[in-house]
């Protein structure tokens, strides 16, 4: 026991040491110039049928909005449901050819394939939680954004 409280109280004096030279020299956040994502699900499955087991066809936007000071490009938009929810979302991926200029916002829209196993109270136009995973050039530098977000459909009610 002793030998563990010694070794903790290391560990932790080893973790929380500094010194000047793991100071980062960065004088701005990332995240100031990080581009800001929001997925929209477009579509509605029809009244009669939102309880229904079965594929789906989910109608999709992203918005990419731009605070940096050169432009960027969208390459790719990746997207995946998370746990349980009113359908299932299979890993799907769409490439992108779209600048997005300084200060400006631009929006993509994609459908993907979806599938209802277990309709749930809520139908098949309820909450999914999609994980969608953009990327990203700018000035030659590859980047990505990972966005979770819970959705439903834009016209459920």
């Amino acid at each position: 026991m002793r030998n563990v409280l010694m070794m903790t109280a290391l560990l932790l004096t080893i973790g929380c040491a500094t010194s000047d030279d793991s100071i980062s020299a960065t004088s701005s956040p990332a995240s100031a110039t990080e581009p800001e994502v929001t997925l929209v699900q477009l579509s509605h499955v029809a009244a009669g049928t939102e309880y229904d087991a079965g594929p789906v066809s989910a109608h999709f936007r992203v918005d990419v909005r731009n605070p940096a000071e050169s432009p960027i490009h969208l390459d790719r938009v990746s997207v995946q449901s998370i746990g349980g929810g009113a359908y299932d979302l299979p890993a799907y991926s769409q490439g992108f050819d779209v600048t997005i200029a300084p200060k400006e916002s631009r929006s993509v829209d994609f459908w993907a394939r979806a599938n209802v196993a277990n309709p749930t109270v809520s139908g098949a136009n309820g909450p999914v939680t999609i994980r969608a995973t953009i990327e990203f050039n700018a000035a030659g530098t590859k980047f990505q954004k990972i966005v979770m977000q819970n959705i439903s459909s834009a016209t459920a009610r």
